[in-house]
């Protein structure tokens, strides 16, 4: 679960995708359990999770009221998170990083001292 959620905060597209279906299904579990109208479950689900709150549609229904919670809740302590963090990563650079090129570089010295130590070797064999 952990490696999926890692997988999909990396991702731009997956948390827009994340954040499309989860206000459509929602809006449908509002609409549906509050009878109400799909553009009413819609307008709860995304005040809901932009947590706003504005009060003006709310479930009464019990079953209405838990997905409530559980919708606020999937927002705060996933969907939310994941945005920042991927806003976060794209923001921070490492100015410590090696790049590409850097890397090859230090793998070609090390060859070259990893042959000359073993020269010696051979050589402090050889006396």
């Amino acid at each position: 679960m952990k490696k999926l959620l890692i997988y999909i905060a990396n991702r731009l597209w997956l948390i827009i995708g994340l954040y499309a279906v989860s206000l459509i299904l929602g809006a449908v579990s509002f609409a549906v359990l509050e009878q109400k109208s799909l553009a009413d479950g819609l307008w709860w689900a995304t005040v809901t999770s932009l947590t706003i709150g504005y009060g003006d549609l709310t479930p009464v229904t019990p079953a209405g009221r838990i997905v409530g919670i559980l919708f606020g809740h999937f927002w705060i302590f996933i969907v939310i998170p994941m945005i920042v963090a991927n806003i976060i990563m794209h923001l921070v650079e490492d100015k410590h990083l090696f790049s590409d090129e850097e890397q090859r570089e230090l793998m070609q010295r090390l060859k070259r001292i990893e042959a000359r130590l073993t020269q010696q070797e051979q050589d402090n064999t050889r006396s």
